[in-house]
């Protein structure tokens, strides 16, 4: 036999050619073990996370046993037994969201549903001392003070939700009317609401939802009151925070009211008159001096197919404005784009005067002046002579009498249609220093209503 062919059948031989196998193994098992207990434990964690997702309470507890380490879990365990209908067990909840907060006491949410299910469980002590340690981790969070709010409310604690309305409307104020629904439902007293959640606060924007709030539930009078505080204050505000409240108040014929507000955003500077302005005009920036508001006692205007309407025309009949109409395309409809909501006493004799000028009007029915009473359309209609074809600035009035409830009048540049060859309306139309005088002595008391 040749001597490698001994050397390799030897004992000797085949112990040393074994060696490096055992290595092999027991180096395989020295890390592929681990890897799979570590693949294991994750394909485990990941089936439980899966049945994590459900509200199903088997689901739920057969995934906390593969994974009882996870907050998460006994936080959708404690989530199941609070919204389960069949298997409602508050104190389960309660068991389960505490066991959450205490593998993880940094999460917001495990501390305020347990609050909520400490609640439901009827301890308050528990419930009081949860929602705490929830705004500790997140008092920048309108959600959890809403929550704590409402908490108190529930439990008949009101001075204890007041600090927290408070704060909610000044980091969260889209809570606001959510706020004002929930406290006048079960304080039924706006004073007080006025007083313990708005009275301190240094933004206005609350007080004025509040305001608008009040006046929409049809509480008129105390909504004044609240507004007369906002417009004696130093505060500062735009227009649109009160144009639903003034609005309101005209819509319903709140005359004294309306006027009163009107007269308060005009001393405020929020409304500003023109300097040109004649203060014997009953008409708010009758010259077009400046861009109208769109509200309140101002000009309205709309825009309308075929017309081209301007404030800012460079050929006034004085000072530094007028309007300009421009009918575009040949059309026989009804036009009203322009209008003014004015206050006035019942049964008074009115004045309204202007100027016009035109281009190429082709109807005969062109743009004019009308007034009515849009509470009485058929108590009063009054309508100026029209506009039509070229002419230059020249002066026309109308005088009308207001009827025996008018308190507001609706003062409208209007164009009719025509019933006439050739129907069509064309052309340019201008309109500057439009005016309306009393032309007898106003009656106090022919505004109707009253001032609280």
């Amino acid at each position: 036999m040749p001597r490698l062919l001994r050397q390799l059948s030897s004992p000797n031989t085949l112990e040393l050619s074994l060696r490096p196998r055992r290595r092999v193994i027991v180096f395989l098992m020295a890390v592929g073990l681990p890897a799979l207990m570590m693949a294991a434990a994750t394909i485990r964690i990941a089936l439980a996370a899966t049945l994590g997702e459900s509200l199903q309470l088997p689901e739920l507890h057969e995934a906390l046993a593969l994974d009882p380490s996870n907050p998460e879990l006994y936080h959708q365990l404690g989530l199941a037994y609070v919204s389960s209908v069949e298997k409602l067990n508050e104190t389960e909840a309660v068991r389960h969201f505490r066991k959450a907060t205490e593998l993880n006491p940094q999460v917001e949410v495990y501390w305020s549903d347990l609050a909520s299910a400490c609640e439901l469980a009827g301890d308050n002590v528990c419930a009081d001392q949860a929602f705490e340690r929830a705004l500790k981790l997140n008092p920048m969070t309108p959600d959890v003070h809403w929550i704590t709010a409402n908490h108190y409310l529930r439990t008949s604690r009101a001075n204890e939700a007041f600090p927290h309305f408070r704060r909610l409307l000044e980091i969260g104020p889209e809570y606001a009317v959510s706020t004002f629904q929930v406290c006048l439902r079960t304080l039924h007293d706006p004073e007080v609401i006025f007083q313990e959640v708005l009275a301190t606060c240094q933004d206005s924007k609350p007080k004025l939802a509040y305001i608008d709030f009040l006046s929409a539930q049809g509480d008129l009078e105390f909504a004044y009151k609240v507004w007369k505080q906002v417009a004696s204050s130093s505060y500062v505000f735009s227009l649109s925070l009160v144009k639903p409240y003034l609005e309101r108040l005209i819509d319903l014929g709140r005359t004294p009211e309306a006027v009163s507000v009107w007269q308060d955003l005009e001393h405020l500077g929020i409304v500003r008159m023109s300097t040109t302005e004649n203060h014997g005009n009953l008409l708010f920036d009758g010259g077009f001096e400046q861009p109208p508001l769109n509200a309140g006692f101002d000009w309205r205007y709309r825009a309308l197919p075929y017309l081209s309407l301007d404030f800012s025309n460079i050929l006034p009949y004085q000072n530094q404005g007028c309007l300009s109409l421009d009918f575009t395309v040949k059309q026989n409809d009804e036009y009203e784009p322009l209008y003014q909501i004015v206050p006035v006493g019942a049964s008074n004799h009115y004045l309204l005067t202007a100027y016009a000028r035109s281009e190429a009007i082709t109807s005969d029915s062109g743009p004019r002046l009308r007034v009515v009473d849009p509470a009485c359309p058929t108590c009063l209609d009054a309508r100026s002579e029209v506009t039509v074809g070229t002419t230059c600035w020249h002066p026309f009035s109308l005088e009308f009498m207001t009827g025996a409830k008018t308190q507001f009048i609706r003062v409208s540049v209007w164009r009719e249609r025509s019933r006439t060859f050739p129907s069509e309306i064309t052309g340019r139309f201008w309109l500057d220093e439009v005016s309306l005088t009393a032309l007898s002595p106003i009656d106090p008391k022919s505004l109707s209503g009253s001032i609280p």
